[in-house]
């Protein structure tokens, strides 16, 4: 299962790559993230759909937009999303149909 649909990461691969770095690699940025998600979100200017999966902590769909795996995965450990949720959202696409036939 790869995570990019096209050859080379994509400019909103690069976007969700370069929020999570800051996110989670930033002095104060964790915290300036739980205390107003929304503000600092909105200094990157994502598009909406974007947003709101790291604000939803949609694991599927920021590993569908194509951001690293390993960026990823420290979202899912500073954000403190359980391991077996993480892991079984990532299996949910191996039995999504459109996404196996896309």
């Amino acid at each position: 299962m790869a995570n990019w649909q096209e050859m080379m990461p994509s400019t909103r691969a690069y976007l969700m790559d370069k929020v999570l770095y800051e996110l989670h690699h930033k002095p104060d940025h964790l915290e300036a993230y739980r205390q107003d998600a929304d503000a600092y979100l909105a200094r990157f200017r994502l598009p909406p759909d974007l947003a709101r999966c790291i604000k939803e902590n949609d694991v599927a769909e920021m590993y569908l937009s194509g951001v690293n795996p390993y960026l990823l995965r420290a979202h899912c450990i500073g954000v403190k999303i359980p391991e077996d949720v993480s892991l079984a959202a990532l299996r949910s696409l191996l039995d999504n149909e459109d996404y196996n036939n896309g």
